[in-house]
């Protein structure tokens, strides 16, 4: 094939004509020898058996009564037959009676023909003879048998000639197929090559201003027009491709330009990591020049962008980019926070290949301000609280101080008291301590810095926390309704900063109903909470555009306070906004909410009317899934042990309290007031103390401090850490040393004993 489409124009329509010419001639040669053939040989087939057929009425009379001669005379019709070249008679008995054979021809045996046919006429074509087998009939009596034997050398003879005559027609047509050929290939040919030494000349000298001039309005004359408009597109394509290409670099400078500037980190990678792009504001932050950079593993250059490669795995395609807000990377000794996207590049020139963008806004200074922001609003709730909580602390103190006066004044004067009396006055003193230790949990919750930490929460538990704390600090003329989803009501959150939201619109609120209002305004009104499940449908996103789940939980926060009017009700989000008297707001609460949640998918609405109260909508995303349940410890059994346990705490009451629960559980007790008087009795009783109950903050030396020192003398040391708050940094950082006990104080009896007979007896 390759050798064929090398052949000049010429060669290959010669040879086109060639083979279309014989073809066609093959075909009508072929078509008409058989038809002749055909033809001529029925005709003499036709012409023995009708000779035949009339010599044989002659011989009716003559093969039964006749002589042989007269027989012989019978047949003298066949003598005008020179085709047929033998006959034969036979009489009834299939005996031959006469036998006639041409002089030029071949003479044979007479035939057997019992098995012939005796009623019809029998013909054979064999070879190059014509056999015909005629019964004698009288009155479809069998009397005999003629047989005539003719050649078709004749015919054969007369078909040779036609054949040769085809050979020679062939001949001629073929020749004059050739000069046909000729003749058109220089009508096609030379104008062609006329094309193609115009097109090689516009290759080498690259002047696209040559053109080819046609002579006729032909095909030929079409594709030079066609060639000429094809050069003067490339003529111009040229000119626009030139001032593309000046467009292009202006664009790729201004690009590349806009990239450098950038303030945010921008970083593309290929499908294993390599780096091909690096911005200076990635230089800026990282340390790290984009000659060093590019063409290496970002993974390696940059291990602290470790948490990014779980993101970039699961992109697949455009729609699936990914998002991230604050996270926290450690550069340097330094820790920085960012929003930021990763998201694939479509790259044209290696299709299959997969390249991803990284873009990162340091947002770290915003990240500070905003703590400082929240810790500020924290400590304003804390503010608003104070009073209600100082209030209620007194109630509590008051029953528990009042109860041990009465118990210590009847003890004194000798007074009988009754089993159930002590009862009592224990159970007052037990409910009202509980009662405090849950209002200085709230508050240390309330209070601490944290990171965002989202965990599986209950919106139903959270709420009746802030209904507990509300009903503890607001002022009594305020009213609580409450009405909590059936079942839990599962959302991903940060439990605190959703508490933390929740009770700052409950102290709006509290203040809309009471400080806020004016003259004689009523003092007081109803607060209303509420937890729901809405189902995100068509209408319900036509509402809120906000919405991108399928489910929401709407938390409901509602007032018959003062209301808010239009105007107002823009702002009430924007930082520092407050309607509320100088010293009593900083209006930073409402804008610490809306932030908090943004930041865990959700949105808030709000409805107000001036002199109607308002209502704040809280909508948080629905947890699908199984619910986590915590498992709560309500045996009343205080397991007992045995052995030494020391006891190390800077309060005096805390180690008599220590000191006599372990007694009451079976155990010795060896108590330290500060890390150096517990360090010496260690290391006198070490092979006797089966744990160490830790203060984690005391005076001299640490509960850290120690806990480093008894490890030097045990490395297998059983500690116990024991503090008034786990979530501090102090507390976190002890126990990744291999502290393996946590208790926070207040502690009960059997809380103690429990956890410490666990810490023992592990393994």
């Amino acid at each position: 094939m390759e050798g064929i489409s090398n052949l000049k124009i010429k060669n290959k329509l010669i040879g086109i004509i060639l083979l279309v010419t014989i073809f066609i001639l093959a075909i009508a040669f072929t078509s008409i020898i058989i038809f002749e053939k055909t033809t001529r040989l029925n005709s003499l087939r036709n012409e023995i058996a009708n000779a035949a057929r009339i010599a044989a009425d002659p011989l009716v009379g003559a093969l039964d009564f006749g002589t042989e001669a007269e027989i012989a005379g019978a047949l003298s019709s066949l003598e005008g037959v020179t085709a047929i070249k033998n006959f034969y008679v036979f009489d009834k008995k299939n005996t031959p009676v006469v036998l006639r054979n041409r002089s030029d021809a071949d003479k044979i045996e007479p035939p057997v023909i019992e098995h012939i046919d005796k009623q019809k006429q029998t013909i054979d074509i064999k070879g190059k003879f014509i056999t015909v087998y005629q019964p004698i009939l009288f009155k479809t009596k069998y009397s005999g048998m003629l047989f005539l034997r003719a050649s078709t050398s004749e015919l054969d003879q007369k078909i040779k000639s036609l054949v040769y005559f085809m050979i020679l027609l062939i001949l001629v047509l073929i020749i004059l197929s050739v000069i046909l050929a000729e003749m058109l290939q220089g009508i096609i040919s030379k104008p062609v090559l006329n094309l193609v030494d115009a097109a090689k000349k516009i290759s080498a000298e690259g002047n696209y201003t040559i053109r080819v001039q046609k002579e006729n309005n032909d095909e030929i004359g079409m594709l030079y027009d066609a060639f000429n408009d094809l050069m003067e597109q490339v003529l111009n394509r040229n000119i626009e491709r030139d001032r593309v290409e000046g467009e292009l670099k202006n664009a790729q400078f201004f690009l590349s330009s806009v990239i450098e500037s950038m303030p945010t980190l921008l970083i593309t990678i290929d499908e294993i990591g390599k780096i091909t792009q690096w911005n200076k504001a990635t230089a800026r932050i990282t340390r790290i020049e984009a000659a060093e950079a590019v063409g290496k593993n970002f993974w390696e250059i940059l291990p602290d962008f470790g948490e990014l490669k779980e993101p970039i795995s699961k992109i697949s395609d455009a729609e699936n980019w990914q998002e991230f807000y604050k996270k926290p990377i450690k550069l340097k000794d330094e820790t920085y926070y960012f929003n930021g996207s990763i998201f694939p590049l479509k790259d044209r020139t290696t299709p299959g290949k997969s390249r991803y963008v990284i873009m990162l806004n340091n947002i770290t200074e915003i990240e500070l301000k905003e703590r400082l922001l929240r810790q500020s609003q924290k400590m304003e709730t804390v503010g608003n609280l104070a009073g209600g909580l100082a209030h209620d602390f007194n109630n509590v103190l008051g029953g528990i101080i009042g109860t041990i006066s009465l118990f210590k004044y009847k003890v004194t004067k000798n007074k009988e008291i009754t089993r159930q009396e002590t009862e009592k006055y224990f159970n007052t003193i037990e409910e009202s301590a509980n009662r405090a230790s849950d209002m200085v949990q709230h508050l240390l919750s309330l209070t601490r810095r944290q990171e965002l930490a989202v965990t599986p929460t209950d919106l139903n538990t959270t709420i009746k926390s802030i209904v507990k704390i509300c009903k503890n600090t607001f002022d009594k003329s305020i009213a609580i309704n409450t009405e909590y989803f059936p079942g839990s009501a599962m959302t991903l959150a940060d439990p605190t900063q959703v508490e933390q939201s929740l009770l700052n619109l409950c102290i709006n609120a509290s203040h809309a109903m009471t400080i806020m209002r004016k003259g004689n305004d009523k003092y007081g009104g109803t607060l209303n909470i509420s937890v729901k499940k809405v189902v995100a449908d068509k209408y319900f996103r036509r509402l809120h555009e906000e919405a991108a789940e399928p489910d929401y939980w709407d938390i409901s926060v509602s007032d018959t306070g003062v209301g808010i009017d239009q105007k107002t009700l823009t702002k009430i989000f924007d930082p520092f906004f407050t309607t509320k008297t100088e010293g009593r707001g900083t209006g930073l609460g409402l804008s610490m909410v809306y932030n908090i949640i943004k930041q865990h998918n959700g949105f808030i609405n709000v409805y107000s009317q001036e002199g109607f109260g308002a209502t704040f909508h809280i909508y948080l995303p629905v947890l699908e899934g199984p619910i986590p349940k915590e498992e709560i410890d309500r045996r009343e059994e205080v397991p007992h042990g045995e052995g030494l346990i020391l006891v190390v705490d800077d309060e005096e009451v805390m180690r008599q309290t220590a000191s006599s629960i372990l007694n009451e559980c079976g155990y010795s007790v060896k108590v330290a007031e500060n890390g150096e008087e517990a360090l010496q009795i260690f290391k006198k009783y070490k092979n006797e103390i089966k744990a160490v109950l830790l203060d984690m903050v005391m005076p001299r030396m640490s509960g850290q401090q120690t806990y480093i020192e008894l490890v030097k003398i045990d490395k297998n040391i059983k500690v116990l850490l024991v503090s008034g708050f786990k979530q501090d940094d102090r507390v976190e950082a002890i126990l990744k040393m291999g502290v393996k006990g946590f208790m926070q104080k207040p502690y009960t009896l059997v809380a103690l004993a429990d956890r410490l007979s666990q810490l023992i007896n592990e393994e």
